[in-house]
């Protein structure tokens, strides 16, 4: 009964992480090739005045609820070290949403191509929310280790954690809603996962 319970759980955190991740795609920012111009520069695309602070929170929220309700509806303990894959995928989410697969499922076969995008991916509001993000799927390792006592899980976490600030300076605020998103997940899962979180 109780593998029964936790299996469904695990679907509605995956439903919930597919919405989460629906929202971020809504409102990343994205970088879009010039198109008919000689330089070959790109543009943002913004679609909401609060995309920086949106796009790495629901990020950060996606990944961390998709790594549980995966494990949930496997019906195994989240291990600290499976936990490491949330701050992974918020990364790479925000890097595809930044190309624009949200927009166009070959933008980012396109983007790739030209030097200008992948600087401006790099470098611009793509990257800011890719920072944000790892820093709030990094919340989950972090608690997973500190429960488990698993200190190479620990470390990894801290230096993910770290990194993410120095990567990208002048991204504070997309760092901040991304640790808010991701210590909104936590406590959630905190809550309705407890045999999974709890020490």
């Amino acid at each position: 009964m109780m593998s029964l319970r936790r299996r469904l759980l695990g679907l509605a955190l995956l439903a919930l992480a597919a919405v989460a991740f629906a929202g971020a795609a809504a409102v990343a920012p994205v970088v879009v090739p010039r198109t008919g111009t000689v330089s070959g520069g790109v543009d943002l695309v913004a679609p909401s005045p609060v995309s920086l602070l949106a796009a790495p929170a629901l990020l950060a929220v996606g990944s961390v609820l998709l790594v549980s309700g995966a494990a949930a509806l496997a019906a195994v303990d989240l291990s600290a070290r499976a936990a490491l894959s949330a701050p992974a995928l918020g990364a790479v989410g925000a890097l595809a949403l930044g190309a624009g697969i949200g927009t166009d499922v070959g933008a980012p076969l396109a983007a790739f191509v030209g030097s200008e995008t992948l600087a401006a991916l790099r470098s611009g509001p793509p990257a800011a929310v890719a920072a944000g993000a790892v820093v709030g799927g990094a919340v989950a390792p972090v608690v997973r280790a500190s429960t488990t006592e698993d200190t190479v899980a620990l470390l990894v976490a801290a230096v993910l954690l770290l990194a993410s600030f120095v990567a990208v300076p002048g991204s504070a605020l997309a760092l901040v809603a991304g640790g808010v998103g991701g210590v909104i997940a936590v406590s959630a899962l905190w809550a309705v996962d407890p045999a999974n979180w709890r020490p």
